[in-house]
């Protein structure tokens, strides 16, 4: 069964039963959930996917920068400050010869303690297409590919 979910400021309470009759009566049978951002916005929060910003730079893949949008948020939320994105990073793991179906890294920076990924890693010389995966402290992931060469 497909899942929809609607959300609405402010909404008559049958709203969902009567969306759910009318789509079976047309032949679709999803199951709908009605949210109200006025009524319901304390327990509402969005997701969205991170970010980063991740170049080659001679022989070197440098991630500049990372944005793991859901764990920023919660942070926001609790006011801390983040001075350097790598503070906010679990693990790295880089592929640089990603076929485009199965990830196999060869890079996996995961450090011990308190200590902070390396976010440079040298590219071997018969590297193809790079495939890099960033886990955030929530172990939610961003996984990209660069090209190279």
């Amino acid at each position: 069964m497909e899942h929809l979910t609607l959300v609405c400021m402010g909404h008559e309470p049958e709203l969902g039963a009567y969306l759910r009759e009318q789509l079976k009566a047309s032949g679709f049978n999803l199951d709908v959930e009605v949210v109200d951002i006025l009524r319901d916005k304390s327990n509402l929060e969005f997701k969205r996917d991170a970010e980063a910003e991740i170049t080659i730079e001679g022989d070197q893949l440098v991630i500049r920068q990372f944005y793991p949008m859901n764990l920023l948020q919660k942070l926001s939320l609790m006011k801390e400050n983040v001075e350097d994105w790598r503070e906010l990073v679990e693990s790295v793991m880089v592929d640089f010869h990603y076929d485009g179906a199965v990830f196999e890294p060869s890079v996996v920076d995961v450090p011990p303690g308190n200590e902070l990924v390396r976010g440079v890693y040298p590219i071997p010389a018969d590297a193809g297409r790079i495939r890099v995966k960033v886990t955030d402290l929530l172990s939610e992931s961003l996984e990209t590919t660069v090209q190279h060469g």
